[in-house]
């Protein structure tokens, strides 16, 4: 089959960390005799057309270096919080990658289209005209929560061919906000590059034992919360580190936090890394914590990234973290928004070798059983095929 794949979120470069299981899901799929070619956004510094892993990609240009700043920036979730540019450059951004999306169907001639995320890549998907699967990740359902989304991602759930979610909670909510699409909603987790992951496990861990958080640095994730439980574990005399990697609006905030509790050295800072480094920066750590709030978590994929690294797991009941947390088994569940509970979980996991090792095997059978690339891959492909079948029988 050839498919066309439409998404805002995909890598710029060899070891970007942004979509990575988008292009990993690609890749495995033309691994297995399809073809992929692949419309994304483009960014300063990335290649308009170019093929990687068998998949073609085309990104669209929507300005100048200068002006494109809504794709990768997380614009598309608070626009008028990423850049001053971000809110005017949001009609072009769409309009560009609906255009060259228009274009490159034309041209390729795909018997489908694969959207990641409803908005834009579904919504451009809908204006198409071919048979089209769209597949959430999770910020895409959260804006279902608001009415006026709501209307506007009526027509590109009902008129899709199949809809996927990333994990449970995610296709639960999406049939919450449309019943109607309850058939043909199924959960593909996306697949994840296990043996690089499992690489780090062979890191040294640091000393002494290292916590981790590694994401954005928005207000969702909680890191203020794992800042305080630190806090916590720091003056009961607990010898640990904690090690933030990630940035965003939060973080002039949350270092001003940790100076205010007098963390001082005891505290890392590190931009985002690359795809490649990731692996070791799990496997040095001792515990990896995801301590979001709410329902804002689609999944957690960085939670069981770090269990084939090797690192144990602590995580909040928030959204589809517990899919991946199975409280005691895999990892443990902290109360949100609690400091105190969130550092006894940590410290249990610190201090108990038996806990950590248990829960980081359990949690490393669990990862492979549902994340395998290619059991992810044919999944997906599976579902091709009742949409290819559904179109012959027309």
């Amino acid at each position: 089959m050839r498919i066309l794949t439409i998404t805002h979120n995909y890598p710029r470069w060899d070891g970007d960390r942004a979509g990575a299981f988008v292009a990993h899901l690609a890749a495995e799929i033309v691994e297995l005799g399809h073809t992929v070619r692949v419309v994304a956004p483009h960014a300063p510094g990335a290649a308009l057309r170019e093929t990687r892993h068998g998949v073609e990609i085309v990104r669209a240009r929507y300005g100048p270096d200068a002006l494109e700043r809504v794709g990768y920036t997380g614009a598309l979730r608070q626009p008028m919080r990423a850049t001053m540019l971000a809110p005017l450059m949001l009609p072009p951004f769409i309009a560009r990658l609906w255009t060259v999306a228009l274009r490159e169907a034309r041209d390729f001639h795909p018997d489908m289209v694969h959207a990641h995320w409803w908005m834009p890549g579904g919504w451009i998907a809908s204006r198409i005209g071919l048979p089209y699967l769209v597949t959430c990740h999770g910020t895409d359902v959260r804006l279902l929560e608001s009415p006026l989304w709501r209307r506007l991602a009526a027509p590109v759930f009902h008129r899709a061919s199949t809809i996927t979610a990333a994990s449970d909670f995610l296709a639960r909510d999406i049939v919450r906000f449309f019943p109607r699409t309850a058939e043909k909603v199924t959960v593909t987790p996306m697949p994840m590059d296990l043996e690089m992951f499992e690489r780090g496990a062979r890191a040294e861990k640091a000393s002494p034992p290292r916590v981790l958080f590694a994401g954005n640095l928005i207000a969702s994730k909680g890191v203020d919360v794992l800042i305080e439980a630190f806090a916590i574990l720091r003056s009961g005399g607990v010898p640990c580190q904690l090690r933030i990697v990630g940035g965003g609006p939060e973080e002039s905030r949350l270092r001003a936090l940790a100076t205010a509790r007098a963390l001082g050295d005891s505290i890392t800072w590190s931009p985002f890394v690359s795809q490649h480094e990731l692996p070791q920066e799990f496997g040095a750590a001792t515990v990896t914590a995801l301590v979001s709030r709410g329902q804002s978590e689609g999944l957690g994929l960085v939670l069981a990234e770090a269990l084939m690294a090797g690192s144990a797991i602590v995580g909040t009941a928030a959204g589809g973290i517990p899919e991946v947390v199975i409280n005691e088994q895999t990892g443990l569940i902290a109360k949100d928004g609690d400091p105190s509970d969130l550092a006894r979980q940590i410290d249990r996991l610190l201090t108990d070798p038996e806990l950590r090792e248990r829960t980081i095997a359990n949690g490393r059978t669990r990862v492979r059983a549902q994340h395998a690339p290619v059991a992810a891959a044919e999944r997906v492909v599976a579902l091709y095929g009742m949409v290819a079948k559904a179109r012959d029988n027309r």
